[in-house]
């Protein structure tokens, strides 16, 4: 899908549309969440929310291609939806998610020319200001990528939201076990699957 059209410049510039974009999957997301409720149980509770959650995500990456789509649609939810629960305590707080965004960002865009690029960070006597060309972010999201990073997703929601349930009050012993280990690699492997689907493979921009 065509870039340009959500994207102002290098990231992070966005458009009206962009912006209108991350907002509307944000809505996405909140609707999803609505329809499944609370968390209760590993299974099916955590696969479900893996999904719901993961596919307004990866439809924020393949339409806006922009690193940090995912984080900003996790955030544009979270802050109203924990804002709620805050004034209303009748409401049960939402699911730790920005954790997995961050990590399903991560990997998703991170390559290696950023890892190098890091050492720029330590300013030498020569060449300090001379401007080096920065890594696009408009190469194409692979199906490998995607997989990788879906399956990254799965994997620390599977992790982190467990521990938030039960600090949350939930029963430490329904959040043990062999039934939480088998919800979560079918959360990981669910959300690799997930997010090929969501995949860009060409590169116009």
């Amino acid at each position: 899908m065509q870039g340009n059209r959500y994207r102002a410049g290098p990231w992070p510039g966005l458009t009206p549309s962009g912006a209108a974009m991350l907002l509307a999957c944000a809505g996405f997301l909140a609707v999803g969440q609505v329809l499944i409720g609370a968390i209760a149980r590993p299974l099916p509770d955590l696969l479900v929310l893996g999904v719901t959650a993961l596919l307004p995500l990866a439809l924020a990456e393949r339409i806006v291609r922009s690193p940090g789509a995912a984080t900003a649609v996790c955030g544009a939810y979270l802050l109203p939806r924990a804002t709620i629960s805050l004034l209303a305590p009748a409401i049960p707080p939402p699911p730790l998610l920005l954790v997995p965004a961050i990590a399903f960002d991560l990997v998703l865009w991170l390559g290696m020319s950023h890892v190098i690029g890091l050492r720029e960070l330590w300013p030498r006597r020569r060449d300090i200001w001379r401007k080096r060309p920065r890594p696009s972010s408009n190469r194409p999201l692979s199906h490998g990528r995607g997989l990788l990073a879906g399956g990254v997703f799965g994997l620390v929601l599977s992790l982190v939201e467990p521990g938030y349930q039960v600090f949350l009050g939930a029963d430490a012993a329904t959040w043990s076990g062999p039934l939480l280990w088998l919800a979560g690699a079918l959360t990981t492997l669910t959300c690799g699957g997930l997010a090929t689907l969501v995949s860009v493979q060409d590169t116009a921009s």
